[in-house]
């Protein structure tokens, strides 16, 4: 709901001076500014609607009314109103004070308001706005259930009205009208200074850090990265500290605690905290657990999801929807929130690593200590008590696991460190046995602990990048397991791994089973992803049993396997990912005559020869492939028309030696959404041609060892959405003379031009 706060009015004058500081600084946000105005009063008849969106503190609400206040916006409408919606409100409240604002008493029109229902009050707003030109503002929108009321109130009714609506929520900014969405972003490095120096050193003759505190005051502005609202209070807050080194980090030290505890700074926690309070309650476990990472900390999509299931996070929304699909919602939601940030994306555009502001990561952790939810070292002299919380991260000194107590009721436990002591499993099993989460990623450890075994109801299981020499036998006994991580660790898988009957991720690097293991790998049917695994005869056979395979990674696949492999991968109805590497690329041909369409493919990587040096036939059955990587395939025709044909999804396409002829060419209208290209070691390869009106979206080119290449393709210059250019190794140094010299007009548009 667009909600209206019952302590409004106390959150206004808490807030106000702060506002008020925030709209004195013209860096980082006149860009945005200006946008905004030319919004509000170019030529559009048509009743347009904005939104303004960001995370707390960008300064939403201050660009916003700083343009609202403009004499030159006040003369454009006469007819204005600013409504500061917030979390909790009745529609009814709503629409009165609407009502109220775009009125006066000598016009009658608020007489009988305070009795009359939404239907009355709609049709009164819809009257008094039918021939006025109003600029209506609804200042911090939490959800658009109001919506399909307020859009019938607020009429169209040509005269050039605008509606400004900011929000955290990106569900909310989507009622702007096309084109009319401002996303704000957090400052540049050089701008948060500016604006913290301006603050926190205003008492000095310069206002410029004094020596001695320039490393605390980098510290403390890196902690703030790029948030305004952070970057004024911290810096108005210690502007009326002395200037002195150790005072200054002192309170760096504390500022987990400040923010929580200083009245001068609580003010800031509960701008930050009103996004956690918002969270449906399904939602407030998955953001409490991000703060277990550590600070800056890129989280993996796929780990995060893993890890919720495995902690029984994620609701059950019927049989014809995954948990891990329900679980992808949740993250897109707390991204959509800007409560997450996304830093990563895949080659087609999918969210692939997230990571928590880190202001948002202090108040969050200590909203996980008070609850209970977990506890996290995270300094050298963090309370090694934990205190009766049922998760641990442990991101500092290893040895301190041992002294674990008070927690019997431990569930995950999660290290981030390396060095571990070799006893410390033993001295902690008794706080471990009801632990769902256990992840060693990058320990150094030579063996999995004795009592692993003994965790019956583990069900997450990482120790990808350990030192592990094997893999114990024991591992059979974990029942419950769903997720056994082992990329970067150990490469033979005993055979008692097919005992692990509910296992869905198993993601290993360049594993193997043996022949014993692949006659019982049919146990695992309820695999989801099976990663990097080493093909035999028994084991492409039997992969035919995993009929809920959504991704497959399997590699050193020879010619006599091709009829059992594709035969099996053709029951895999629900693939999403498909990965085939040859034994030999020279010798080994992948023939996938026997395969059948797959419908949800996304993407496809496959390096080997394809029979008879062409594009197979069952490409035209892959409808929903975002990305395509061919390598070694010996093509002897350009595959460029086909594959436009087949794949108008297209995101992301690598070919690299696939192709041994002379002539590449790309013509008008093919591969409409493309965002990467990727050319690479062709080495016949003497001509790209590029028509106006090809690949539209392309965002990014790699040219890589085209060593017959020594012009610049005269199309580039028809790419108008290129952002990067980029020149990989072994390109032919006339190319390099021609880039830099005589071709240098055709990519003189290009943003970026360089190295990878």
């Amino acid at each position: 709901m667009l909600r209206s706060g019952v302590s409004l009015q106390h959150r206004l004058n808490s807030w106000r001076i702060v506002f008020k500081r925030l709209q004195r600084q013209k860096r980082g946000n006149a860009e945005e500014v200006k946008r905004l105005t030319e919004w509000l009063s170019d030529a559009r008849k048509n009743r347009t609607v904005i939104s303004v969106c960001g995370m707390g503190g960008l300064g939403k609400t201050t660009i916003a009314s700083s343009i609202y206040k403009k004499e030159e916006i006040k003369r454009m409408f006469i007819c204005r109103a600013w409504i500061s919606v917030s979390q909790s409100y009745r529609v009814k409240d709503l629409l009165k004070r609407i009502l109220l604002q775009l009125t006066t008493k000598n016009e009658n029109i608020q007489d009988g308001i305070d009795t009359m229902d939404c239907v009355n009050l709609v049709q009164l707003l819809q009257t008094y706005l039918k021939d006025r030109r109003y600029l209506i503002v609804l200042d911090d929108v939490w959800s658009r259930d109001s919506w399909p009321l307020l859009d019938s109130a607020f009429v169209k009714n040509n005269s050039g009205s605008r509606i400004i609506i900011t929000t955290r929520v990106q569900a909310v900014a989507s009622l702007a009208d096309k084109n009319h969405e401002m996303k704000l972003s957090l400052l540049p490095k050089e701008e948060a200074w500016t604006l913290f120096s301006q603050k926190a050193f205003a008492r000095l003759h310069d206002r410029s850090c004094p020596l001695n505190l320039k490393a605390s005051a980098e510290r403390i502005v890196d902690k703030c990265q790029g948030l305004p609202l952070a970057l004024v209070a911290l810096g108005s807050l210690l502007s009326y500290k002395e200037m002195d080194e150790h005072e200054w980090e002192l309170f760096y030290s504390q500022l987990r605690w400040q923010l929580s505890n200083n009245p001068e700074l609580t003010w800031v926690a509960s701008v930050l905290n009103l996004s956690y309070n918002d969270l449906p309650s399904y939602l407030k476990n998955c953001f409490l657990y991000c703060s277990m990472f550590p600070e800056d900390y890129q989280i993996e999509r796929k780990r995060l999801i893993r890890l919720w299931i495995a902690e029984g996070f994620i609701e059950d929304r019927g049989p014809e929807t995954i948990l891990s699909e329900v679980a992808a919602c949740y993250l897109k939601e707390l991204a959509d929130r800007s409560l997450l940030q996304v830093v990563d994306r895949n080659e087609y555009g999918r969210p692939k690593k997230f990571q928590m502001h880190d202001l948002v990561r202090e108040l969050s952790l200590t909203i996980s200590k008070k609850e209970k939810f977990a506890t996290t070292w995270d300094h050298p002299n963090s309370d090694c008590n934990s205190d009766g919380c049922r998760r641990l991260s442990v991101q500092k000194d290893g040895n301190l696991i041992q002294t674990v107590t008070n927690s019997a009721q431990l569930r995950s436990v999660i290290v981030f460190v390396e060095e571990v002591s070799s006893s410390w499993f033993k001295d902690c099993y008794p706080s471990f046995r009801l632990l769902r989460v256990l992840s060693l990623r990058h320990c150094h450890i030579q063996k999995v602990p004795d009592n692993v075994s003994n965790l019956f109801i583990l069900h997450y299981l990482d120790l990808g990048y350990a030192k592990l020499k094997e893999m114990s036998r024991s591992i059979g006994k974990l029942s419950n397991l769903q997720t056994l991580h082992l990329k970067g660790s150990v490469l033979e898988l005993p055979s008692d791994v097919t005992m692990l009957t509910k296992l869905r991720h198993l993601i290993i690097d360049v594993g193997r089973f043996g022949s014993s293991a692949s006659n019982k790998i049919r146990r695992l049917e309820h695999l989801q992803t099976l990663k990097n695994i080493e093909a035999n005869s028994c084991l492409v056979r039997n992969l035919g049993f995993f009929t809920r395979m959504r991704s497959l990674g399997i590699r050193k696949v020879v010619a006599s396997y091709n009829t059992d492999l594709w035969t099996s991968i053709s029951k895999m109805a629900a693939l999403t990912s498909l990965s085939v590497i040859a034994a030999d690329r020279d010798r080994d041909v992948l023939d996938l005559s026997d395969l059948k369409p797959l419908p949800y493919l996304e993407k496809l990587m496959l390096s080997g020869k394809l029979e008879k040096g062409a594009i197979p036939p069952v490409f035209g059955h892959f409808p929903k492939l975002k990305s395509l990587r061919l390598c070694f395939s010996g093509l002897h025709e350009d595959p460029l028309a086909q594959l436009s044909v087949m794949f108008q999804n297209l995101g992301h396409l690598s070919l690299y030696r696939c192709y041994d002829g002379t002539r590449l060419t790309f013509r008008a209208g093919w591969f409409p959404v493309l965002k990467h290209l990727y050319l690479s070691s062709m080495d016949e390869l003497k001509e790209v041609e590029i028509e106006d009106g090809t690949m539209r979206a392309l965002h990014r080119l790699e040219l890589w060892g085209l060593k017959s290449l020594m012009s610049v393709p005269e199309g580039l210059v028809h790419l108008k959405s290129l952002q990067q250019l980029c020149i990989g190794a072994m390109m032919p140094d006339e190319f390099k003379r021609r880039l830099e010299g005589r071709d240098r007009r055709i990519v003189e548009h290009i943003p970026y031009i360089g190295d990878p």
